[in-house]
């Protein structure tokens, strides 16, 4: 099973990225043939009003981006949360990739959201993301699925070190891992492995 994690936190060495990585280790360990972390640290996605992505001239990072997520058969969305919302770097790649041109990206996919805070947090926009994945999925008549069971990142700092090693508290790890087994167990029944 190919695995993406969308990194959708713009900052370097992010809480969102210790968690990409914790979510590599726990696949691998599980069995995934291949988890590549897509970092939007380095995301260039212009905004819609600086103009469109073409598909025919993408960046180095949108290449990447888009050669990992067609090659997926799971991706995991992450997400910081501001003030209760997602990062606009990834509302944005909706914005600017969903439609016919990248329908590669996003068709015939499982998709599993979780929000990252630093404190209490992460549910709303995880939530959210799910949300708009969806509507997508529908608008487009994609055959993809939202799981349903969000994850809650909170604390990340003191649960997580900067590789996305656990710093042993057992109630995070075990969540976690429910979360990460639950979404390749969907993408089992999905893709019938």
């Amino acid at each position: 099973m190919n695995i993406t994690v969308l990194s959708g936190s713009p900052r370097k060495t992010s809480n969102t990225l210790r968690v990409a990585k914790a979510i590599k280790r726990i696949s691998l360990a599980n069995g995934a043939d291949n988890v590549e972390i897509i970092d939007f640290n380095e995301q260039d996605i212009p905004f819609i009003n600086q103009g469109d992505v073409d598909i025919n001239n993408l960046t180095d990072f949108q290449s990447r981006l888009v050669n990992s997520m067609n090659k997926a058969h799971i991706v995991y969305v992450l997400t910081p949360e501001y003030n209760w919302f997602p990062s606009a770097e990834l509302v944005n790649m909706v914005h600017q990739m969903g439609n016919d041109d990248f329908k590669s990206i996003f068709d015939n996919k499982v998709f599993a959201f979780a929000g990252i805070s630093s404190g209490r947090g992460g549910r709303m926009p995880a939530v959210q993301l799910s949300y708009v994945f969806s509507k997508l999925f529908n608008v487009f008549s994609f055959e993809s699925v939202a799981v349903s069971r969000a994850f809650e990142s909170q604390f990340t700092p003191k649960v997580l070190d900067g590789e996305g090693n656990s710093l042993g508290t057992l109630e995070y790890d075990n969540g976690l891992e429910k979360f990460v087994t639950y979404s390749e167990s969907i993408a089992k029944r999905w893709f019938r492995q």
